[in-house]
């Protein structure tokens, strides 16, 4: 295992961990919990660099699916690598306990061409059953129930075993908790008109939400990942925040800093062992998709989409179509919600090679 990064020692590893601003990600367990957990010193303040870590296996995918072993591994040392634990119980208690429904939030409308692996899945379950989370409150989820099933995952709305299932058709939505906005295209509101509600699996199930994503880019936002994934697929009367000039900003930072949400978010894990640099959310050619090999770790979902925009667009330079940079402003405008960091001189970076 590589480990890239000039001038960083372990010591400053902890100290730069980016885990303590308010609204990036450590929601419910509080400063007072990551103190307790990786120590008072080590907990920094909203000033320090949020801490993004990157681990490549190259090769992973290179059969079409990958080893569910080599995916474990990857996920073990990035979680490793961002608390600084040396186990797997010791790192995922660093963000649930063993009385946390915790709901992963994956992203699934690519179908099997490119949807948040279950493979990826399978490796964050283990994690959190290691820290003592049962496996009837962990809750795989999606907006879209089909979009599951098209993904590739098995519903389960039993009490046994991991739970899978979707807002629509499962649970609805909860009335009483929404995100109101006028910067939308009045036309195409739908039932709620200003309003939309948030997922009673959000407001009324789930104590902690991990979200994992898919590195893609996005016909209208530019690009789709952290911020995208939840921004809109934890509520309902979306298309409105679609047509010009709005292309899902503010919409999608404004969810994101929602109590709702934000004091439950605690880690974002991007899917990049295969992504899309055109076409997407959902692409429909292969030869738009390649495999990036890699898993990303954070709190800060402004800064792990500012590194994955930047790869993508890297992607689209190689394949002779325009960046989509500027069109991304969803990214840049989540920084000044105080969601996270967008200047990659605000972000310590973090490349892992296994």
């Amino acid at each position: 295992m590589g480990f890239t990064n000039n001038h960083f020692s372990r010591r400053d590893f902890l100290k730069h961990t980016a885990i303590g601003a308010v609204g990036i990600g450590i929601g419910s367990i509080g400063i007072n919990g990551l103190r307790e957990a990786i120590g008072a010193d080590s907990v920094p303040d909203e000033k320090k660099r949020s801490t993004v870590v990157a681990v490549k296996d190259r090769g992973i995918i290179s059969k079409g699916t990958p080893d569910q072993k080599r995916v474990q591994k990857m996920v073990d040392e990035g979680m490793f690598a961002l608390t600084g634990k040396k186990n797997t119980k010791d790192a995922w208690r660093c963000f649930f306990t063993p009385e946390d429904i915790v709901g992963i939030k994956v992203n699934p409308i690519g179908g099997k061409m490119l949807s948040t692996r279950p493979e990826v899945v399978n490796a964050i379950i283990l994690g959190l059953v290691a820290a003592g989370v049962k496996e009837n409150n962990i809750i795989v989820w999606d907006r879209f129930e089909e979009h599951l099933v098209s993904a590739g995952y098995e519903l389960n709305r039993g009490t046994s075993g991991v739970r899978y299932y979707g807002t629509e058709h499962s649970t609805g939505y909860d009335r009483d908790v929404y995100y109101e906005s006028h910067n939308d295209d009045k036309k195409l509101r739908q039932d709620d008109g200003p309003r939309s509600l948030f997922s009673r699996i959000v407001t009324q199930q789930a104590t902690a939400i991990i979200n994992v994503p898919v590195m893609k880019d996005h016909g209208i936002a530019g690009v789709t990942l952290c911020l995208k994934n939840i921004g809109f697929g934890v509520i309902n009367n979306t298309p409105r925040f679609h047509p010009s000039p709005y292309y899902c900003d503010p919409a999608s930072a404004e969810v994101c800093a929602h109590p709702a949400i934000k004091d439950k978010l605690r880690l974002h894990i991007v899917d990049a062992l295969q992504a899309c640099f055109s076409g997407g959310p959902r692409p429909k050619a292969p030869n738009t998709i390649w495999n990036e090999d890699q898993l990303f770790f954070g709190t800060d979902p402004v800064a792990i989409d500012r590194i994955g925009l930047d790869i993508i667009d890297a992607k689209r330079r190689e394949n002779r179509l325009n960046p989509v940079f500027q069109k991304a402003k969803h990214i840049a405008n989540a920084e000044k919600k105080g969601i996270g960091k967008f200047d990659m001189k605000d972000i310590e970076y973090i490349k892992l090679r296994i």
